[in-house]
């Protein structure tokens, strides 16, 4: 009876065992299938990512065949920005070579005078030696200014493709242009390139009331007219419009820099405004005679 008992009690923990591995083994079965389909997934999403952040593509080298494209990202604002800075760099290095030969030059006047000299027994001998001063000292600002000039023409150029409407509305772009442009322009004078100042100066009056009332601005513009109205005369294939253009140019700028320095009153308007009119009237009466 008692054997029977325990037959029983083994017979009823046997089946339990076995309940509980086949459960376990099914909970097993299903969190194995869950953490497959997860991976599966996030493989998915992260294939998806991929293909939507970088797609391939390895653009760092691109450069655009078709000119709108290119064009395009010049209106970029950090691509002007970028420009802007490159300008400013040059326009640093043209006026730090400006400035170097003017401090040069300082110290060769100073120089000279500490120098006794008394070797020099007659005055050709001083005439000399102050001559040989002066080209020293002209030669220094002709190579400065020729050196800077490069820079500064650099800097003009990047200005030129900045195309961003935020970068060139700002007010400090314009200022930054006209300082630029008035430095290239003296700088160009002194070495008599007096046709490149030309169209930069009529760029520098355009670019706000302030510069169409700068005096200088229509001095140097005199100069350059009167230097291509002569240039035109003795070139045989200019036409008479051609030479009367510049005239007229030359004596339009002479006038409006008496106007802003004494006014249109003045006896020195009235003064320039005589020597205009018989200019004009010996032109007439030359082109009549031709």
């Amino acid at each position: 009876m008692k054997s029977v008992k325990m037959n029983k009690l083994a017979s009823m923990f046997l089946c339990a065992a076995v309940m509980f591995l086949m459960v376990q083994i099914s909970l097993y079965a299903q969190q194995a299938g869950e953490d497959a389909a997860g991976q599966k997934k996030e493989s998915g999403e992260m294939k998806d990512k991929i293909q939507d952040e970088d797609m391939g593509w390895r653009i760092r080298d691109f450069r655009p065949y078709v000119t709108a494209i290119k064009e395009l990202e010049k209106l970029n604002t950090e691509y002007s920005e970028n420009l802007l800075k490159l300008a400013i760099d040059e326009y640093s290095t043209g006026l730090d070579i400006l400035e170097d030969m003017e401090n040069e030059v300082v110290k060769i006047r100073e120089s000279h005078k500490k120098q006794k000299n008394l070797n020099e027994r007659w005055y050709w001998q001083e005439i000399d030696r102050k001559n040989q001063q002066q080209r020293q000292i002209a030669y220094k600002k002709f190579e400065a200014k020729v050196k800077s000039v490069t820079y500064l023409t650099k800097a003009i150029n990047y200005l030129d493709e900045v195309q961003s409407p935020e970068v060139r509305q700002d007010p400090k772009f314009n200022n930054f242009m006209s300082r630029l442009f008035q430095v290239y322009v003296s700088t160009q004078y002194d070495l008599q390139n007096f046709k490149p100042c030309i169209p930069i100066l009529e760029r520098y009056i355009s670019l706000s009331e302030k510069n169409k009332n700068d005096i200088w601005a229509y001095i140097y513009l005199t100069s350059c007219y009167g230097y291509m109205e002569k240039v035109l005369q003795k070139y045989k294939h200019a036409t008479e419009d051609e030479i009367l253009q510049f005239k007229n140019k030359k004596n339009r700028s002479m006038l409006q820099a008496v106007e802003l320095k004494y006014g249109i009153e003045s006896p020195h308007f009235k003064h320039i405004q005589e020597q205009v009119e018989q200019d004009e009237k010996k032109s007439e009466r030359i082109n009549d005679f031709r």
